[in-house]
């Protein structure tokens, strides 16, 4: 029988159709599941899990009695230094060109 060796021969710089017809010799064919319905499952799966976990912080969420505020009239302009455009320039220009996706302002942007 020469189908199985040409199949073997014409996939045989694809990773993937070698793997399919090495599967088909050793498995046979696989029935496969019907997709339709499936999109819904996940739907009602994801649903479901989102419900659960809402009600499972709403119970044990509590509200302390009191709740701590940050101050907004105390503004402690004393405990920074001024600076210089020069000296933005300066730290600009000796910081690296590669940015990260953590950055909150990238490199790039503001030396340009």
């Amino acid at each position: 029988c020469l189908h199985f060796p040409t199949l073997i021969a014409s996939a045989d710089s694809r990773p993937a159709a070698l793997f399919r017809v090495t599967r088909s010799l050793l498995k046979g064919e696989e029935v496969r599941e019907p997709l339709q319905g499936r999109a819904e499952e996940f739907v009602q799966f994801l649903s479901d899990k989102i419900t659960q976990i809402r009600t499972d912080l709403d119970s044990t969420w509590t509200i302390p009695a009191e709740m701590p505020r940050a101050s907004l009239n105390q503004i402690f302009w004393d405990d920074f230094e001024f600076v210089t455009p020069e000296e933005v320039d300066k730290a600009m220009g000796a910081m690296s060109a590669s940015t990260c996706l953590l950055d909150p302002c990238p490199s790039w942007l503001v030396s340009a």
